[in-house]
């Protein structure tokens, strides 16, 4: 019975490692505005293997240097295919096998995309979010927030969130600028603000922006106390709002409940 019930979650989250290693090609070829081709190496050009396209499969059986200049993979492909395939499984898990469940699964893809490109080079490319958060807009006016167990929504839920995120994110980059100077938070992370906001909604999107500053806070702090880096540094912040989206997504629903209750 145990085996049965984690059939479908497991299945998930490896079609999640498969299709994440997709994710992170296209996520790199959007960055470098070039067409999608048969991954090659990013140190020194050289094709890759079948095996090593994904960097999990590639790691896992010990082939995760380019046979070429032996640089070994970039982190990022790794994490940006881990996120998919980890919340991949924990939706079905959560929400089962039902069209709401396939919705957030999509509404992941971009956020996959985009853990890759600010963790890479610190940018969040306007190719990759705003067709994503149009049509998050659109879809969320006609069925509600991306959450697996959303039972009850209205139409204007995404909207407000939306609103709510881009708010909040443009008010920030006016003082991180206006207090750090230009690079503190960048246009990228008010445009997949207003993405998150769409995709939980209102009153979600509090709670998302919640757990995104504490978790900067606590990877800020991480930074400083390992001495790899100071007060100034500059650290990418669209992970953050990211891991802040998928936690309000899968159990956001719960954990206010528990604190309104």
């Amino acid at each position: 019975m145990i085996l049965q019930t984690l059939a479908l979650p497991i299945l998930a989250g490896l079609l999640g490692l498969v299709f994440g290693s997709l994710v992170v090609h296209l996520a790199e070829a959007s960055l470098a505005k070039r067409p999608l081709s048969t991954p090659r190496c990013p140190f020194c050009g050289s094709g890759l293997v079948p095996i090593q396209w994904s960097a999990t499969f590639s790691l896992l059986t010990g082939q995760a240097r380019c046979r070429e200049c032996q640089r070994f993979l970039r982190v990022p492909r790794l994490l940006g295919e881990l996120f998919l395939a980890v919340t991949w499984g924990l939706a079905v898990a959560k929400g089962g096998a039902q069209w709401r469940t396939l919705l957030v699964m999509a509404t992941l893809i971009p956020q996959a995309m985009i853990l890759v490109t600010d963790l890479e080079v610190k940018l969040v490319p306007n190719l990759i979010m705003l067709p994503a958060l149009a049509a998050m807009l659109v879809i969320g006016a006609l069925a509600g927030p991306a959450l697996p167990s959303l039972t009850g929504w209205t139409w204007w839920q995404s909207l407000a969130g939306a609103a709510i995120g881009f708010a909040v994110f443009r008010i920030l980059v006016w003082i991180g600028v206006a207090v750090f100077g230009p690079g503190a938070l960048g246009e990228g992370d008010i445009t997949l603000a207003t993405y998150v906001g769409a995709v939980v909604g209102f009153p979600l999107v509090v709670e998302s922006l919640v757990f995104a500053f504490a978790l900067g806070g606590l990877g800020a702090f991480l930074v400083i106390v390992t001495r790899r880096g100071k007060m100034g540094t500059a650290i990418p912040y669209g992970p953050f709002i990211i891991l802040g989206c998928a936690l309000t997504q899968l159990w956001g629903v719960e954990i206010l409940g528990w604190w309104v209750g």
